[in-house]
């Protein structure tokens, strides 16, 4: 009974690590951080309940976009950049397991009210994703990033 119970604790402690690690992965596919010197473009955007204002935009491969992005809504709001399927992860992670505040470079975390601004810079052409990860949100508040060659 005490060995069960012992087990059972450790094999929850490795799948709750393993969660919190998917977040922890290569931007490669998506691009990477930029840096503000290297900004050619400034894009405004707006969330709220439950959408992205505009929800597509288009981008050239080798821009630094700097995304300005204010929450005018009533709710706390993300904005995350990443691949579909990385997104739907991340979201599916948080419904999961509570951890509290949390940043990766692709992402912002809004308060009602709140303007932040994420600087990324387009490495591949196609299409990236964008979503608000957050539990009841993510069905609603996604976008795209096309990003067309030079």
């Amino acid at each position: 009974m005490k060995t069960t119970l012992i087990v059972s604790l450790i094999l929850s402690c490795l799948g709750f690590a393993g969660a919190y690690a998917t977040t922890n992965h290569s931007h490669a596919a998506i691009g990477k951080p930029g840096v503000q010197e290297n900004v050619t473009r400034t894009i405004r955007l707006e969330v709220y309940e439950y959408r992205f204002s505009p929800s597509e935009i288009d981008v050239k491969q080798g821009e630094t976009i700097r995304f300005i992005v204010k929450n005018t809504g009533k709710k706390k709001h993300e904005m995350m950049i990443d691949t579909m399927q990385r997104l739907r992860k991340h979201e599916k992670m948080m419904r999961e397991h509570d951890h509290g505040a949390h940043t990766e470079p692709n992402q912002i975390i809004l308060e009602p009210g709140e303007e932040k601004e994420l600087i990324w810079h387009f490495t591949q052409t196609g299409a990236v994703d964008f979503a608000c990860p957050i539990p009841g949100h993510f069905k609603g508040m996604r976008g795209k990033i096309i990003v067309e060659s030079k």
